[in-house]
């Protein structure tokens, strides 16, 4: 398959990244643009 960017990581989510998830949604709220920007290559 073909792929716009190749550096954007595919599969499920770490634990370390759905830890990271939580902690900005309790401070950000449901902004997930900004939320997305502490996640590279997701």
């Amino acid at each position: 398959i073909n792929y716009l960017r190749e550096d954007l990581k595919r599969g499920n989510i770490t634990s370390e990244e759905e830890e990271t998830i939580f902690k900005l949604q309790s401070v950000l709220g449901n902004r997930w643009s900004l939320i997305a920007g502490h996640l590279p290559g997701r």
